[in-house]
């Protein structure tokens, strides 16, 4: 009968869309500084990152170093200069590229441009202040915005070569790092608010094992002015699900191995689902559609029965 149904929940005509992301403010001290700490904890392991050259960060330890309420204080004018993100990381606009003043001052030795590949074409994101001052320049080319989370790997990857060759410089140097690395890379954009921004968020996430969350929070904490969309913000948050992924598969292996070497085997409980040689350690589906297949008359509880039945879109008119 028409009208005999309602709907059981609002329902709109726009496309279907994921969930947004939302970002709070960060938690601040007494004196309204936000509060962030990026130490080296003994339970990271640097290789499970999945990035080579990285023995250079087993050296480097750092608390909370914003000392600044950067957002309170804020203003308009900072967007077109480059903040430190990291004590080696600075995020920034092309306008800082390009000023001698800015490279010299902070004592940057790369460059690392985050470039639409219309604007590598056109060259617009160039420094010619880096080729007199001779600092290396590196780019990383994308056609969209939906094509970073592919780029994220190898920006990371020139970071941390730059950063590990100047650390063995000063070290054959027999010079003190005094707790930091004396290379500072300057990762930028057209506005140094999305592409470059975004770059310097999954660095974090990948380097520091932190959640996309408090990766944005510390990022937009030094530089008030990025600007991240909702699906800049998915693919982060992708990519921080892919990192947690990487790092739960070789801590797997890294046990199995150690396991293996040991001469005997893990019990059931923690021996992981794949061995080095391929052999499952685990029981397989055919094993688990063989237990269901002993169940008594094939019934299944309520609870799963009830999962499975999901959200009736509509329900019965009970006023007719």
């Amino acid at each position: 009968m028409e009208g005999s149904h309602l709907a059981a929940q609002s329902w709109s005509s726009r496309a279907p869309s994921p969930p947004r992301l939302l970002v709070p403010p960060p938690a601040v001290d007494r004196k309204g500084a936000p509060v962030f700490s990026i130490s080296q904890s003994k339970s990271f392991d640097f290789e499970s990152s999945g990035f080579a050259n990285n023995d250079f960060l087993k050296t480097v330890t750092y608390d909370n170093f914003i000392t600044r309420n950067i957002m309170v204080e804020w203003k308009y004018g900072q967007r077109w200069t480059a903040q430190n993100i990291l004590p080696f990381l600075f995020l920034g606009p092309v306008t800082a590229a390009r000023s001698h003043d800015f490279l010299l001052g902070n004592g940057i030795t790369m460059l690392l441009a985050v470039r639409d590949t219309k604007s590598a074409h056109a060259r617009l994101l160039g420094s010619k202040a880096a080729q007199e001052l001779d600092i290396p320049y590196s780019t990383v080319d994308t056609t969209g915005n939906q094509e970073l989370i592919a780029s994220f790997p190898r920006g990371i990857e020139i970071i941390n070569a730059h950063l590990s060759a100047m650390y063995q410089r000063s070290q054959n140097r027999s010079a003190s790092t005094n707790g930091s690395t004396p290379g500072r890379v300057l990762v930028f954009c057209e506005s140094g608010n999305e592409r470059s921004a975004a770059m310097v968020v999954a660095y974090i996430m990948a380097m520091y094992s932190m959640d996309v969350i408090k990766a944005i929070q510390l990022v937009q904490a030094q530089r008030f002015a990025v600007a991240f969309d909702d699906a800049t913000k998915i693919l982060l948050q992708t990519y921080d699900s892919i990192l947690s992924a990487r790092r739960d598969v070789f801590r797997s292996s890294k046990h199995n191995s150690t396991s293996d070497n040991s001469g005997f085997a893990s019990s059931a409980t923690t021996q992981p689902y794949l061995t080095l040689s391929g052999k499952s350690s685990k029981r397989t589906l055919d094993d688990t559609h063989d237990d269901d297949d002993m169940e008594v008359d094939g019934v299944e509880s309520l609870n799963e029965e009830e999962n499975r039945r999901g959200a009736a879109p509509f329900c019965d008119d009970v006023g007719l």
